[in-house]
Parts: C-alpha cells; sequence; structure tokens
C-alpha cells in the first residue's frame, strides 16, 4: 500500500515545526502548550511508559467503541480467574435491542456464540451484540457466584471501572461494554487513561489474536442451525508500518478514535560481562475525536518514533517526572 500522506494539524507552522524539532532530537516528552481543537492524542512507547507526544490526553471525553478494548479485558481476565472456558456459548439476551449500537452481525435474542467468537466480534466489527452479550453473561456470572442479585450489565460496568481504576485511571466513567453515548451517565474516558488500558491490553498475550485479525470466521448458532460469519478489521492501518493492533471506533459524539500499537526490531545491547540484553521497542498511538484518526494516527507514529529514538540515543533521560504516564 503506497505511504498515506498526512499533515499534523490544527498546528500552527511555527509551533508545529518547533515541536516536531525538539521530539525529533528527544528534548521533550510531550507537548501541553499546543492546542488541538479536535483531537486528544498521546504516544508511549510500552517499555519504558514513557510519553512521547501529548496533546488534550487528559482531556474527558467521548471514546465510543475504544471502550470495548476494556470489555475485553475484563472478560479475559473473569476468564482466567473462573476457569470458564472461551469456547463456552453465551446467549445474546433477550433486552439487547434496549442498548441500541450496530447490529452488524445481525444477531438476535437466543441467539448463541462462543465467548471467544464474541470477543472477535467486539475488537474486531462495529457490533455492539457482541459486547451486551458478553457483559450480560459474565456480569450475570459474578453476581451468581457472590450469591448476590443485580443488574448483569451494571455489574459488568463495575468491573470495567475497577479495571481502569487499578490501571490508575483517574478520567474514565464506564457505563456501557459497548461504549455508545447513548446511555445516562455519558460515559467518557481520555487518551491518556485509554492508553494505561491499552498498556494493559498489549501486556496479555491472547489479547493480541483478537487485535491483530483483518478478517476471521465465527459461528452462530441460531434455532439449532449452525450460520458461518466473517469478521473484517475496522482497524484500517493494520500491517503498515508493523501496526498489528488495536481498535478502530467512531460515533456521531466521539468523532474518529483509533488506539493502534506498532513494534520495531529488537536491539541488542552488550553489556560489561559481554552478555546481552535484548531490548524491545513497542509505541502506542490513542488517537480521539479525528476527522481522519488513520492518517493522524500514522503521523504521530512516526513521530512518536522519531522522538523515542532521538531519547534513547541521548541515553533516556527523564528531566521532568511528567514524562512518565503514570505521573501524566
Amino acid at each position: 500500500m503506497p505511504p498515506i500522506a498526512v499533515r499534523l494539524k490544527p498546528f500552527s507552522n511555527s509551533l508545529h515545526s518547533l515541536a516536531t524539532v525538539a521530539l525529533a532530537l528527544g528534548l521533550i516528552g510531550l507537548v501541553p502548550h499546543i492546542s488541538r481543537a479536535q483531537s486528544s492524542v498521546i504516544a508511549i512507547d510500552t517499555s519504558n511508559r514513557k510519553v512521547h507526544v501529548a496533546a488534550n490526553a487528559n482531556a474527558k471525553r467521548s471514546v465510543g467503541g475504544l471502550t470495548k478494548i476494556a470489555t475485553t479485558m475484563v472478560v479475559l481476565d473473569w476468564s482466567e480467574a473462573s476457569g470458564v472456558s472461551l469456547n463456552v456459548l453465551a446467549t445474546v439476551p433477550d433486552f439487547v435491542g434496549r442498548y441500541g449500537g450496530n447490529v452488524v452481525l445481525g444477531l438476535q435474542p437466543g441467539d448463541k456464540v462462543t465467548l471467544r467468537d464474541l470477543i472477535y466480534a467486539t475488537m474486531m466489527s462495529s457490533d455492539d451484540a457482541a459486547p451486551i452479550t458478553l457483559g450480560h453473561f459474565v456480569g450475570n456470572d459474578i453476581l451468581i457466584r457472590r450469591q448476590r442479585g443485580g443488574d448483569s450489565m451494571e455489574e459488568f460496568a463495575k468491573q470495567m471501572n475497577a479495571l481502569a481504576a487499578r490501571e490508575g485511571c483517574t478520567g474514565t466513567h464506564f457505563v456501557t461494554p459497548h461504549g455508545l453515548e447513548n446511555a445516562r451517565p455519558m460515559p467518557y474516558s481520555t487518551a491518556a487513561d485509554i492508553a494505561r488500558i491499552a498498556l494493559y491490553a498489549t501486556s496479555r498475550a491472547p489479547f493480541h489474536f483478537y487485535a491483530n485479525q483483518k478478517s476471521r470466521g465465527i459461528t452462530v448458532f441460531r434455532g439449532g442451525e449452525r450460520m458461518g460469519k466473517t469478521l473484517s478489521n475496522a482497524n484500517d492501518l493494520l500491517g503498515i508500518d508493523r501496526i498489528d493492533g488495536l481498535k478502530a471506533a467512531s460515533t456521531e459524539r466521539s468523532g474518529g478514535c483509533l488506539a493502534i500499537t506498532a513494534d520495531k526490531a529488537a536491539t541488542i545491547i552488550k553489556q560489561a560481562d559481554n552478555s546481552s540484553v535484548i531490548f524491545r521497542h513497542r509505541m502506542i498511538v490513542i488517537v480521539l475525536g479525528s476527522a481522519n484518526p488513520s492518517g493522524e494516527a500514522r503521523s504521530l507514529l512516526q513521530q512518536s518514533w522519531n522522538a523515542y529514538d532521538g531519547w534513547l540515543n541521548a541515553g533516556r533521560p527523564v528531566t521532568d517526572q511528567k514524562q512518565l504516564l503514570q505521573y501524566f
């Protein structure tokens, strides 16, 4: 695929040039003085959790389907903790229509789908019945195990918010598994918080299977009959510039949102005792509220790699703790 020509916006020419040069030299790790009227962005490397590019990263805003990264991690954590296999069939609940959203797969109440296939549908496509079904199944199981009554969807949202809090998110409140803004109170998050959740997700090997495939066949059981369906990944940057995840999303309120991750060839560093250490490099870029999320994310990925390389060559200095995500 030919390179995509993009322009960082809406930086003024002078500010954009100064920031780009400074970032490329590794002199600064974030640019809080630059205003982006239409987007919030952040780029961090996963090894050091160093923020290499950021603008409006702590602004609370709608994040649409990027919420589904948290949904998937709650399900994966629950499966590991409970011992319930992801091959178990879950039933699409009768109330699925109440939560609105897209029904790309045409799932209907009573359909049965494995938890694994529901995760694929949640991460790869814009289908919203899949995360609702996951939320109902897992939330209900948690309530039963704890021997208490309650609403399965409220319980699942509670687990999502607990995960966010555990990962250090301070500007996030999830309400539903699909993240649409049709609930009260309105859900919200920040670019920095989505980066924190993405960091956790990418640290878990099982997650990559659900985020890095361009297409996937899944099975839906309806009335005893087996139906095959093919999912296409909405992330059109997969495979470009070594991008292998994470999630694309868009709603009227959130605008274009994209979380991507990419790696670079590992570096082998010689030690004083002649041993070698393999140093791996991976970047996460979050873009919220963009008119061109793919173009902006790809441009920011290159900009952040330039900043990262300059920072490594300078000896990885941290002149301000706020350059690290945990203090951001």
